[in-house]
């Protein structure tokens, strides 16, 4: 029986969109390390959250104030790359309302396997209902210190507001097309990526297929 391996040629994107199952609610405010180190605020322990972040994730919120809700994806499932093969990530949002206390997106980040966070900066409300991508290039030191330390992306973390305005309304926040984004490789060489996996295999960072 053949394997299929999810591979990566030089300059190409690699076939295998697969990237984390599973997600739960942060409990604790948490600040990151690296990127913007601003800490994030979590303190709502509502908003319920569906799908699958290769295909498309739903998370609904009906409130009349502001909170902040982070969620963090790959809790049942997922490629656990290590840092020594991603340079970042990238994904598409879109809200389903603009008005007051609709849900958006403020940040979003990565965690390594020793509680280590990396940080995208601080985004607003969106104006539209249209798809708009978001994207994170790890700066140099979080790379070094995943490759420093072993270390591999266990979590992608998401931090969710319902700020501006005063009106109780449910709204919804969709995010869909998750991928990582690899290392490059040299013209006639081929990079072999991470098996999907359970979480409970996630420290195994030599798996390939």
């Amino acid at each position: 029986m053949a394997v299929l391996l999810n591979t990566k040629e030089s300059g190409s994107s690699p076939k295998h969109l697969k990237a984390m199952y599973g997600q739960a609610a942060q409990t604790s405010n948490i600040t990151p390390s690296y990127g913007n180190t601003t800490q994030w605020i979590q303190d709502l322990s509502g908003g319920g959250m569906s799908g699958d972040i290769s295909g498309t994730w739903t998370l609904t919120t009906d409130v009349g104030k502001t909170y902040h809700l982070i969620k963090k994806i790959g809790t049942v499932s997922g490629f656990y790359p290590a840092g020594r093969l991603v340079l970042g990530h990238t994904f598409e949002i879109a809200q389903n309302s603009t008005a007051s206390r609709a849900v958006w997106l403020k940040r979003h980040g990565a965690l390594t396997g020793d509680g280590t966070l990396w940080s995208s900066g601080s985004y607003g409300k969106l104006g539209d209902y249209s798809w708009h991508s978001r994207n994170a290039t790890y700066d140099s030191g979080f790379i070094n210190y995943m490759k420093t330390n072993n270390q591999y992306i266990k979590h992608i973390y998401l931090q969710f507001s319902t700020e501006g305005g005063s009106i109780s309304r449910k709204t919804e926040i969709k995010i869909r097309n998750f991928r990582f984004k690899w290392i490059d490789v040299p013209s006639g060489k081929t990079l072999i990526l991470p098996k999907l996996r359970p979480y409970e295999d996630r420290l195994d960072l030599d798996v390939i297929a």
